[in-house]
């Protein structure tokens, strides 16, 4: 009789507890579910806090915890996207009508019919230079889309950077004596050869001279050193203007040194520039020493 009562005692004890634990869980469950459900609905980063010394309970909230970081990281990442989308737009409609208002406004004093043909002549040339602005802005933008979705496609051969930087800084004589600027050039002639894509190369030489010509004061340096692992070449210019800050920023799409966008700057040469040379294995980086700016590009040896 007495082991019986014992049994039942027993039995008792332990359905208390069993319900007393099950009861717990499900308050536990509950409270969570409904900060989980505040947190949701909420612009918070607040986690997940269960007091239980249940093993699994806590297990359960560190994995649901790891979900909201990524959750929240997600959304940091599209809000970033969104912004820069839209200074991006921002950015692309104000280029665009800058040359467009140009044509527009120098097509319509053409009509004046009062015009001498001389007059005549250096309108219709405006508009033919603010037409081809708006060709190269359009191109522009077009190989930035290719180059961000990979869709750029590169024909990689062996390539000589000495012939090509030469052959592009020749090509620029007339804007750099225009702009009194004397370049310093110093280009080993043996530098070894390095695989890239040759019309890349050229587009990426020349984007860093035009942004040198428009940007620089003084005179600029042009390097290109042969190096244990890579050929690098260096393009240096006085950019008083610019700081530290600055620099972090420059190879970014909508990064432009002309802050009100006075100019007809989009602030996608630099950023083309380090895709072309990241897409093509190499490497690309900026700095700012004593007011001078340094666009340092590592071509490796393959």
């Amino acid at each position: 009789m007495v082991c019986m009562e014992y049994l039942l005692g027993i039995s008792l004890i332990t359905s208390v507890l069993f319900i007393t634990l099950y009861v717990s869980t499900r308050k536990e469950l509950s409270d969570a579910a409904n900060k989980l459900n505040r947190i949701n609905n909420s612009n918070t980063n607040s986690k997940l806090l269960i007091a239980t010394p249940d093993k699994k309970m806590q297990s359960l909230a560190l994995e649901i915890n790891k979900t909201l970081e990524e959750k929240q990281k997600t959304e940091i990442k599209y809000k970033r996207m969104d912004a820069e989308l839209r200074q991006a737009i921002a950015n692309i409609s104000h280029d665009l009508r800058t040359p467009l208002t140009s044509i527009m406004g120098y097509m319509q004093l053409m009509e004046d019919r009062d015009l001498s043909l001389e007059e005549r002549r250096q309108y219709a040339d405006i508009v033919d230079r603010r037409a081809k602005d708006l060709q190269t802005l359009i191109s522009t933008f077009y190989d930035m889309s290719r180059l961000e979705a990979n869709e750029y496609k590169f024909e990689l051969k062996a390539v000589n950077l000495t012939n090509i930087i030469v052959d592009i800084i020749a090509s620029f004589y007339n804007d750099f004596s225009s702009k009194g600027i004397e370049p310093s050039i110093d280009v080993d002639e043996k530098a070894a050869v390095i695989i890239a894509d040759e019309n890349a190369v050229r587009r990426v030489f020349s984007n860093l001279i035009q942004n040198m010509i428009k940007y620089g004061e003084k005179n600029v340096e042009i390097s290109l050193k042969q190096h244990k692992n890579c050929v690098e070449t260096v393009f240096t210019n006085y950019a008083p203007g610019l700081t530290e800050e600055d620099v972090t920023h420059l190879f970014e799409r909508s990064f432009t040194a002309d802050r009100n966008r006075t100019g007809n700057s989009t602030g996608l040469g630099l950023a083309i520039t380090r895709r072309l040379v990241e897409q093509m294995g190499h490497m690309v980086s900026a700095a700012l020493i004593d007011g001078k700016l340094s666009i340092i590009i590592k071509w490796m040896k393959r």
